[in-house]
């Protein structure tokens, strides 16, 4: 996949809904969201009109810059802009032009790279400092954070708070479910949405587990025990918060109930699990509501440490073999049995409680699934 830069714009109608919109079909359409700036809040520049919403991100995307420019005015067209051949600058809902594709020159009658004339505008290059402040303008040598301060643009953008951009996450009844392997963030990220979108959390309760500590001391003899406790007790917290919840439209959990069928497929023994099997498909056939499941990933080697420093005794005797067979598990029930709606969101990258941006983009990636 390679990297590109694209400039959002919108003066007319509902302007951040029109950015926020537009980001959301960009991921769906394009590719992932690698870079977000904060909103600006620019006068029109060539033109009397509306202050602009004014902002910048990244992408990696698998098509080629000529392509990409099309799918970029095919979003435009679908959000009821018109681009026409007339001269000279409107207001308009919406405005995405590619900035930048790598490092590309291109310039013919169908697209030009960079963007023409972006080094004179501010509303371009104070966005662009704040998410790539070294890249280099392969054209002019020189990098953005240079051009800033030697633009003859006179316009100050207004710089908004990054959490403009999620106002708002949830859009239909579900429960937003999150998954994946020991130390991986589930529930920092299920309390801190429950915290700032006001919403009910179902969190588990793994540590009143009677069998949990017992359990990584002797894993043969309290394997059992402590899937079918979990078991029991995850659908005693589904089913109680379900209906609970059944008159609210947005809930958010950090276990799933098919974790326990992922988890028992790796400590049981094969005729332990056929009986465990069993047991899960008749509970889980009791509970019936909308999910959408999202999978978080990161590194073996950065979940062992997040596992050491969070300081839970029992939790130092895992291996990075056992988080390995984890991580396979929950690939080996998507690929066997899956049927609800999920998504994948790698956070290497994504320190989303020490950094506002990155919580904001996994908050986009979320919210464009």
């Amino acid at each position: 996949m390679e990297k590109a830069y694209i400039s959002l714009g919108s003066n007319k109608g509902q302007k951040l809904e029109n950015l926020q919109d537009a980001v959301l079909q960009i991921q769906k359409q394009v590719g992932i969201l690698t870079d977000l700036s904060s909103i600006y809040e620019t006068p029109s520049w060539g033109f009397e009109g509306p202050d602009f919403f004014n902002a910048c991100i990244g992408i990696q995307t698998d098509f080629s810059p000529a392509e990409l420019l099309q799918k970029l005015l095919k979003i435009e067209r679908k959000m009821g802009r018109l681009r026409t051949t007339d001269s000279g600058y409107s207001s308009r809902n919406i405005d995405l032009d590619l900035l930048f594709f790598e490092d590309q020159v291109i310039d013919n009658d169908d697209l030009i790279l960079p963007h023409p004339r972006l080094e004179l505008r501010n509303f371009i290059l104070h966005p662009m400092c704040e998410i790539a402040p070294d890249f280099v303008h392969p054209r002019l040598g020189k990098d953005m954070t240079h051009l800033l301060n030697f633009c003859r643009d006179t316009s100050h953008p207004t710089q908004l708070p990054l959490s403009r951009w999620s106002q708002d996450l949830f859009f239909e009844d579900q429960l937003l479910v999150f998954e994946g392997n020991i130390g991986v963030g589930k529930t920092s990220l299920a309390q801190k949405i429950a915290q700032d979108f006001k919403v009910p959390s179902l969190l588990e309760n793994f540590g009143k587990n009677p069998f949990l500590e017992k359990f990584y001391d002797q894993p043969d003899r309290f394997a059992l025990p402590l899937e079918n406790y979990f078991l029991e007790d995850r659908f005693r917290q589904f089913d109680d918060f379900v209906k609970a919840s059944a008159a609210l439209k947005m809930t958010v959990a950090d276990h799933s109930l098919f974790k326990s069928l992922v988890f028992a497929k790796i400590n049981l023994s094969p005729k332990h699990f056929q009986d465990f099997k069993a047991n899960y498909e008749r509970l889980s056939a009791q509970l019936v509501f909308k999910q959408k499941v999202i999978f978080l990933h990161q590194p073996i080697e950065k979940l062992m440490k997040q596992i050491k420093s969070r300081g839970r005794i029992y939790e130092q005797k895992i291996t990075p073999y056992y988080l390995e067979k984890i991580e396979e598990g929950y690939q080996n029930y998507r690929k066997e049995r899956w049927s609800i709606p999920y998504h994948s969101i790698d956070l290497t990258d994504l320190d989303f409680i020490h950094d506002e941006r990155a919580y904001q983009m996994l908050l986009q990636r979320i919210k464009a699934f």
